[in-house]
Order: structure tokens, then C-alpha cells, then sequence
């Protein structure tokens, strides 16, 4: 980066790690946002730390309404003033709850409330990244591949059909024998903020290799 817009960036990245922790995932890639091109911040200026931490404990709570369903941006835009929150700061919040899915946001799978066990966490993210991957889910697959899983895995005995079929519902409807996201794909937020989608990318990789196990099972 040059020492111009990027210079926030970078700083940006730093002490959003704290404020991320709070938040913590796994695969988290501790990319916090990014400065947008209609943005008046400069690089000599910073973005209130602890005002965004208290906004990202606002995000927590809207994005755990309906389940964890994914949202736009544009409407968790209208939630909030642009005189006192920016698109800079909303999308730093954001990063440090939510994960970006098909140019949508989801509450991150840590996060989620309505899911008590980390098993049933995981399928939700196994859930996200296929539907990130392939635009739709296979719903009997999911339960092939958690029916092998739980038989070398006594922790995921806990998962059946009602609990997948549960969760899906959550993020996805059944349209022509696969399941595919309730909410329409998001192009216009990547081509706005592509820094910022580029990282979400990053996130999803590092998640893949993560469910590396439960991908290979769910593709067999």
C-alpha cells in the first residue's frame, strides 16, 4: 500500500484486532474494513475505536434476529445515520461479526445464540461456505456427511436430518430440489468495496481448509 488511502488502511487493520477479539473466530483473517473512494478520512485521521466496538455489539444483536438469516448491506445501512456512522465504520464493525456470503452478511457462526453446541456451529459454517461456493446446497448430502462424520465422531451424533434441515432454513429455501439463499446475491457491494470483498475471499479459504473433512464427505 502506498502511504496515502492505504495508510489508514493498515492502521485500520491494527486495532480492529482488538476489537475483533471480542468476536473471535478461528479463521478469522483480522481484515477490518477498508476506506472507501467517496470517503473524506484521511490518512492523518482515526475512526473512534470504541465507538465501533459499541456499533458492532448493535450488528450482533440485528444480525441475531431471524436466526442469523443474511442481510444486505444496504439494509443494515438504513439502520444507522451516514452523519454519524460512515460506510468505512459500519463495514470495520461489521468485519468483526459477520462474514460476507454471495455479497450478503451473516452473523458469524461463533456468535449465534440459537446454536448450542460448536458441532452444530460448524455445520452452519459448512452450510455458508457452500453456499459461497456453489450458489446452492444438497441437502442430502449434508446428511450423508454428517452421518459419516458421527460414525468415527460421537460429538456429532448430536446432528440429524431435523437439525440440518433446521439450520438450512435459516439461510435457504428449496427451489428445484436444492436449497439456494433466501436472500438474492449482492454484486454491487464487491464492486463498491473490493478490497474489502477480496478479504472476505481470504476468510473463506482459510475456512474451507478448516472443513477440509466435511467438504471432501459432502462432495463424495
Amino acid at each position: 500500500f502506498t502511504d496515502g488511502d492505504g495508510g489508514h488502511y493498515v492502521r485500520s487493520l491494527n486495532y480492529m484486532e482488538s476489537i475483533s477479539s471480542a468476536f473471535a473466530d478461528p479463521a478469522d483473517m483480522m481484515v477490518m474494513g477498508e476506506p472507501t473512494s467517496e470517503s473524506t478520512t484521511t490518512a492523518g485521521e482515526d475512526v473512534d475505536e470504541t465507538a465501533v466496538a459499541e456499533l458492532a455489539s448493535k450488528l450482533v444483536v440485528l444480525l441475531q434476529e431471524g436466526l442469523g438469516k443474511m442481510i444486505p448491506f444496504s439494509v443494515l445501512r438504513s439502520n444507522f445515520h451516514t452523519e454519524k456512522v460512515s460506510d468505512e465504520m459500519l463495514i470495520m464493525a461489521l468485519s468483526s461479526c459477520a462474514v460476507l456470503v454471495r455479497g450478503n452478511f451473516a452473523l458469524k457462526s461463533s456468535l449465534a445464540q440459537f446454536l448450542k453446541k460448536d458441532v452444530m456451529k460448524e455445520m452452519r459454517d459448512l452450510m455458508m461456505l457452500l453456499l459461497n461456493m456453489h450458489g446452492s446446497i444438497q441437502r442430502e448430502r449434508l446428511v450423508r456427511a454428517f452421518e459419516t462424520k458421527a460414525s468415527t465422531d460421537d460429538d456429532y451424533a448430536v446432528i440429524n436430518a431435523d437439525i440440518i434441515t433446521f439450520v438450512l432454513e435459516t439461510m435457504a429455501k428449496l427451489l428445484n430440489g436444492c436449497w439456494v439463499s433466501k436472500v438474492p446475491d449482492d454484486v454491487v457491494f464487491a464492486a463498491k468495496f473490493p478490497k474489502f470483498a477480496a478479504c472476505h475471499g481470504v476468510y473463506w479459504m482459510r475456512k474451507k481448509k478448516m472443513l477440509k473433512e466435511l467438504v471432501e464427505l459432502y462432495e463424495l
